[in-house]
Parts: C-alpha cells; structure tokens; sequence
C-alpha cells in the first residue's frame, strides 16, 4: 500500500478516531497541502456557537433543536440540488467554507459538530440516500441533512424506501438494520466510491485512480475494485499493473460471461509493453 494512504487507513483503523478529521483525509487525497486543522478548528467554533445560545442545563432535545436551527437556518447548510456531482460537495473543507454539499458530506458536518455538543449521533447508510441517527430524550431521531435537517418518521423512511423499491418494498420496522449506525470505514468507502464515481464521469482517469487505491487501502478484498483498477491502469498505460490485476479479479468472479469479455483483454495487456510517462 502506498505510504499516501496511510494517514487515512490509521484513523479508518481507529475506534476513536475523529468522523471529520478522516473526511479531511479523504480531501487532502485530491487536494494535497491541505491542512486540517483549521477546518476541525471551525467545527469547534461551530459547537461552542451553539452551546452558548443554551442554558447550562439544555436538555439533549434542546441541543439536537438548537443545533439543526443554527447549522440549516442560521448558516444555511443546504443540499446542492445545482451541481450535485461536483466533486467538491464531498470535500469536508468545500463544504465548510461553501456551506454546499451532498446528503453523506452535510451529514458528516452535522455529526461532527453533534458529537462535539455530547450527543450520541452517527450515520445511518440507508439505501440512496445518506441519512443521521442522533439520541435524545425521546429516543432516536432520524434526520436529513441534505434537506434543512428535516426530522423524517417511520412513515417517512417507508415511503422513500417504496420510492426506491415498489410496493414490495422492506420497511424499517421489518427490517430495522436500515437504521443501524454505518462505521467509520464504511462511511469512508461510501465518500470514496461516491468521488470515484463523479471523476470516472469526468473521464478524469487519474483520479479515479487515486479513489480505487483509498477504497483499497481501506477494504483490500474488494474485488470489484480491483477489477475497475484494472481497467484504469490500461486506460493509463500501466500494462503490467492492469494485466495484474485483471487476472486477480479473474481468478476470483464467478461470472462466466464477464470472464470471457475480458480474458481477450488479458491477454493483449500481456502483450502490450508498458508506456513510459
């Protein structure tokens, strides 16, 4: 694994580890120079903002109240609905500064921010569409950040859910691991994947690659991609990596008609020399 990586495995390996510090990570991957510090520093700001408009008895209602009033109406955190793919809507620096993001970048501001005020929030990776669990009182609330930090009920969650799936669609009672607190290494992987995505539509070959190799470096025996590395690499040049890993991915599908699309490949990347750069 490449020593560029490790900042980011280390805090994916943590327990502790901070949720935003590691989205800076993540940033700094595809912005490099940039320093985290001053963007932790902000979080911090933020919290004691929202801490000083409580009395010192605020019960954990109040704060998740208080908090969504000044992060959505006060600053105006909002979902960028305009240029949803623009890779900076997952950079946590971007979306501080521009207060613009997507659902699991606005999320992981409003947990950052939550967690410093003692709530006990996460994020919840529910199908399509990231959403936050924070605790109060009154049990768990779910909410949107990507839509002002709507509280949504049971009945809301179902119907996104028949949205996504039909009538025959789970619901969150039936199936209450929807709502499970994601980890810090899935969050992650889903923020990566999410930037790989926007930069293979961009036909931005390089840094697709440098998203594969971060999603690597965190869940090496993700087959697939391996797979979509190889295919990188040949676009790049890298013959010998891409026929490497091309015949990995293979020797592991399952997938016959996949394996006969691509062992032609294989073997004219074995007879390809590698371009030099």
């Amino acid at each position: 694994m490449s020593t560029q990586f490790s900042p980011l495995k280390k805090l994916a390996d943590d327990p502790g580890a901070d949720l935003a510090e590691a989205a800076l990570e993540i940033a700094r991957l595809f912005q490099p120079g940039l320093v985290s510090d001053p963007w932790l520093d902000q979080l911090d700001r933020h919290a004691d903002a929202v801490r000083r408009g409580l009395g010192s008895q605020a019960s954990a209602l109040e704060t998740v109240r208080a908090l969504g009033g000044y992060l959505f109406d006060q600053l105006g955190f909002a979902g960028n609905h305009e240029d949803f793919y623009d890779p900076r809507n997952s950079f946590l620096n971007d979306v501080l500064e521009r207060r613009l993001g997507i659902p699991i970048s606005l999320s992981v501001v409003y947990v950052g921010i939550a967690r410093r005020l003692g709530l006990a929030a996460g994020g919840i990776g529910f199908p399509s569409h990231f959403l936050v669990q924070v605790r109060d009182e009154q049990g768990l609330r779910v909410l949107d950040a990507f839509d002002g930090g709507r509280w949504l009920s049971v009945e809301d969650l179902n119907e996104r859910l028949r949205r996504l799936y039909g009538e025959a669609a789970p619901t969150v009672q039936a199936q209450p691991a929807l709502l499970r607190t994601a980890g810090l290494r899935e969050i992650l992987v889903r923020m990566l994947r999410n930037l790989k995505s926007i930069y293979q539509q961009r036909g931005d070959a390089a840094n697709t690659l440098t998203a594969i190799e971060a999603i690597l470096a965190l869940e090496p025996d993700l087959i697939e991609e391996v797979g979509d590395r190889a295919l990188v690499y040949r676009e790049l040049g890298h013959t010998s990596a891409a026929a490497e890993d091309l015949r990995r991915y293979l020797a592991s599908t399952s997938d016959a008609r996949e394996a006969a699309k691509l062992t032609p490949m294989l073997e004219e990347l074995e007879q390809t020399p590698t371009r030099l750069h």
